[in-house]
């Protein structure tokens, strides 16, 4: 894997990669209002009894969400930016993660939790939900929990990648605090995200011949 920008420009196979996978990003992005409104909307499912909702009145937490799920990335990207390896691991990741989402979110279909809050995010809104500000049905597993993981699990420092994995810990907690999402939501984000980071990780390694 190249290790400085100078070196990931002139590897013809890193710059097809990060090509291949901004791509996949690009087609991820253009399906969701899509997949959201015409096929998920209507698409029924269970309710779940959520032990954690006996604990936790809902409380609107958006703002404190919304500054975790740009803030977190945005300092992980200023931090790193010097790195391709890693900026192409989180490219990787996400996509692979966020196509592993439209399908569990299509298969394992949930009804919003009693008592729910809608998340305000101006960004999902336009971007995702094609401007439908109280979509609410985007549950198993937890995009914003995944995001976070992310990063956490590429970042190698360790007082930032301590400060991150607190950061997703603590995001879980308000998003189901909120009832934006069940607890499973927030388990299931976390243990797809590890098993595809370790996956791409490895594959980068075969690919680049490194050990």
């Amino acid at each position: 894997m190249p290790l400085n920008w100078k070196e990931a420009i002139s590897n013809r196979k890193y710059v097809l990669l990060m090509f291949f996978w901004l791509v996949g990003l690009a087609v991820f992005v253009a399906v969701l209002p899509h997949f959201f409104n015409n096929v998920l909307l209507n698409k029924p499912g269970p309710r779940l009894d959520d032990f954690a909702f006996r604990f936790l009145a809902p409380k609107d937490w958006s703002p404190v969400i919304f500054a975790l799920v740009f803030g977190a990335p945005a300092l992980f990207l200023f931090a790193n930016f010097s790195s391709p390896e890693k900026i192409l691991v989180i490219f990787q990741c996400y996509v692979v993660v966020n196509f592993l989402r439209i399908i569990t979110l299509y298969l394992f279909t949930l009804e919003t939790p009693e008592g729910i809050i809608p998340l305000v995010d101006p960004f999902l809104e336009k971007v995702a939900y094609g401007g439908n500000a109280a979509y609410t049905k985007d549950l198993f597993f937890s995009g914003h929990t995944s995001t976070l993981f992310i990063i956490s699990l590429a970042e190698k420092r360790l007082g930032l990648r301590i400060a991150l994995i607190l950061s997703t810990i603590l995001i879980g907690i308000l998003l189901v605090w909120q009832r934006v999402h069940y607890t499973i939501d927030v388990i299931g984000a976390l243990l797809v995200t590890f098993a595809v980071y370790k996956g791409i990780v490895a594959l980068n390694r075969l690919s680049f011949g490194r050990n």
